[in-house]
């Protein structure tokens, strides 16, 4: 039902009188409606059923609006602004040493030490001994393809003359699909774009138009002196993690504005349409890899799988990959607070007690904070979160 305040379900129990009302103007005030009656069981099914419809009504009332539509529909609420970031295969080059008259074929194969496959791209046949640059792709789309410098460092199918591969430089422009919750909170960010804030322009247009980026923001120093973080003045920086440099300096330069500096650890210099060159300073951030072992008092109701939604809330907590899907976690700056990461795993059934302690190195676990400095990023994985018995 559609009020001024919106819409209304009605339930079962709200059907029921009123056809309940209708069947005694038809067939008389003493009318058995009793549920022990066919009629009365037939006038049940009739509120149900009006009650699922209504329901339905609901979503489609709902399905108007961002906050309360999903998948297709809530892609089209948002399609005047932004659209939603699809899978992407991370891609990059790693150096391969070769014999002379040793050949890399396209679609050979080199993985990490944790299982990460890369295709090479194109053929090289080497003329002499010595490094050869070969562009690779990952065979799988997502951020999983988003590996550190060094990663790859295994010959899938060994060959003679074919010596050794590593990767110089991280990957970053891997791209999990975006979920509904984060095509949403994306949504509601990139209203920054026309507002009168330099600031929140600039992230907004990093976060939704390149390809790879999982997060950023932007410091700004509008005084007339170098800031304490040795920031230039009348500048801004911005801190990116994922992307690749060329996609992440055009989106800054579009919108930081004539006279402002775009200072950074990594500059990247470009030619704009018209022959004028631009220097682009941004910051990339760093990950720090948290450890965690979760020691779990479990009662009568600990659900079979309790071990998996524990590591499963950990990861959403922290950040990081789990089953294939990349959650934003804490974010960029923001430590890692152990009660926290507890109060997740005691919202799980049957969890009667919790501790968790966490580590950097994955050698020494204490129960204390993860302090996570600028510009970092705390990330984990199912790999690095333990389950144990709390005694």
């Amino acid at each position: 039902m559609l009020t001024k305040f919106g819409f209304k379900r009605m339930r079962t129990a709200d059907y029921l009188p009123i056809i309940q009302e209708l069947a005694r103007e038809l067939f008389g005030e003493d009318a058995d409606l009793s549920d022990r009656t066919p009629l009365g069981k037939f006038i049940y099914l009739m509120a149900q059923q009006k009650a699922e419809d209504n329901e339905e009504l609901e979503h489609v009332y709902n399905s108007r609006f961002v906050d309360t539509s999903d998948g297709a529909t809530l892609e089209a609420n948002v399609k005047p602004l932004i659209t939603r970031k699809r899978w992407i295969k991370a891609t990059g080059e790693v150096v391969v040493n070769l014999d002379k008259g040793a050949k890399i074929n396209i679609g050979d194969l080199f993985r990490t030490k944790y299982n990460v496959y890369f295709k090479a791209l194109e053929f090289v046949e080497a003329v002499e001994n010595g490094n050869y640059r070969i562009p690779v792709e990952a065979l799988e789309y997502g951020a999983i393809g988003n590996v550190e410098p060094g990663d790859i460092s295994i010959i899938v199918n060994p060959q003679n003359g074919i010596n050794s591969v590593v990767n110089h430089d991280a990957f970053f422009n891997g791209q999990d699909e975006e979920t509904d919750e984060e095509l949403k909170d994306r949504y509601h960010s990139s209203l920054g774009k026309f507002g009168a804030r330099r600031v929140e322009s600039i992230e907004a247009n990093v976060l939704d138009d390149v390809e790879g980026v999982r997060a950023a923001i932007v410091i700004e120093n509008d005084t007339n002196v170098e800031d304490a973080e040795g920031r230039p003045p009348k500048s801004i920086e911005t801190v990116v993690l994922g992307g690749l440099d060329e996609d992440i300096a055009k989106a800054i330069h579009k919108k930081k504005g004539g006279g402002i500096q775009a200072y950074g650890q990594t500059v990247h210099t470009f030619r704009d349409n018209r022959g004028i060159i631009h220097e682009i300073g941004f910051t990339r951030a760093t990950t720090v890899s948290v450890y965690v072992k979760v020691y779990i008092k479990k009662g009568k109701q600990y659900p079979v799988n309790g071990d998996d939604l524990a590591i499963a809330q950990l990861v959403k907590y922290v950040g990081g990959t789990y089953n294939g899907t990349l959650y934003p976690g804490v974010g960029m700056s923001t430590d890692v607070v152990c009660t926290k990461a507890e109060a997740r795993v005691l919202s799980i059934e049957g969890v009667d007690d919790v501790r968790v302690e966490f580590s950097t190195d994955g050698l020494k676990f204490e129960p204390h904070n993860v302090n996570i400095a600028f510009p970092e990023v705390a990330e984990t994985d199912e790999s690095k979160i333990e389950v144990m018995d709390l005694v």
